[in-house]
């Protein structure tokens, strides 16, 4: 009886030994890149969605115990309404030109409310914000996250479903659209590395996320940079990569890299 407590005992502690092991090599592990566990879960969450395959478990920041921070979908794609900054291709115009703000709003608001959105409509509600906005605040140009959703998202549209998230991570971008909501990012153009943008791509350029792609780990965005930018697909670390929180102004310097997002409900 002595001996089989004895290697029972030393069952137990190689078996504590490993499990210590396996919790050491997680702790120097990325919190928001690596996943530590999957297993299928149920798929009622979100009905409107392709069914939930797996439940992704990342380390916190604080590791006292592991908690999921992602739901991780399969495929997500929110049918956002899409137009460009210029509808009708009239990239002289200034207020257009600026206008990436403007049109990722209108797209989401247009979203939130189940409406169509066509080239006049989108491109009258375009100029109609940014009149609005030279009127209150005495410029159009360049407005922060923050900024954004004060002036265009609340101020014009007086839409309250919506808030402003600062120091994201990826994970906090995918846990947004999984929940039903679209996102809106600040970013610097130039990373982005969109090919139909006219090189080397705006400094200061804010887009639209609907949706999400699990398999090949890309984001699909409305793009108004571009006409072709409806649905267009990001790998997720370009994309996350490029995001840039830039202050409100005519191209005032960035002394601070941060990131940030909008996210926006009905």
């Amino acid at each position: 009886m002595f001996r089989k407590k004895i290697n029972k005992f030393k069952t137990s502690g190689v078996f504590l030994i490993a499990l210590i092991g396996v919790f050491l090599w997680a702790l120097s592990l990325s919190p928001n890149d690596i996943v530590l566990f999957n297993y299928p879960v149920s798929a009622d969450l979100n009905p409107s969605v392709n069914k939930i395959q797996a439940q992704r478990f990342f380390l916190p920041i604080n590791p006292d115990r592991i908690i999921p921070l992602v739901q991780a979908e399969e495929f997500i794609d929110n049918q956002v309404p899409f137009t460009p900054q210029a509808p009708l291709a009239e990239w002289h115009d200034s207020r257009q030109q600026d206008g990436c703000e403007e049109a990722s709003v209108l797209m989401a608001i247009t979203w939130t409310r189940g409406e169509k959105l066509s080239a006049q409509i989108a491109k009258d509600e375009i100029l109609a914000i940014s009149d609005w906005e030279l009127n209150k605040y005495q410029s159009y140009v360049d407005t922060s996250a923050a900024d954004t959703l004060k002036r265009i998202v609340l101020g014009y549209f007086g839409h309250q479903n919506a808030e402003v998230k600062s120091d994201i991570s990826l994970s906090d971008i995918i846990s947004e659209i999984n929940k039903g909501r679209v996102v809106l990012v600040p970013a610097d153009g130039r990373k982005l590395g969109n090919p139909y943008f006219t090189p080397p791509g705006p400094e200061r350029h804010m887009l639209l996320i609907r949706g999400y792609d699990l398999k090949t780990r890309e984001f699909i965005t409305n793009d108004p940079g571009t006409k072709r930018g409806e649905a267009y697909r990001y790998k997720e670390d370009v994309l996350f990569k490029a995001i840039l929180d830039y202050p409100t102004g005519d191209h005032v310097p960035i002394e601070q890299e941060k990131k940030a997002m909008i996210a926006i409900w009905k």
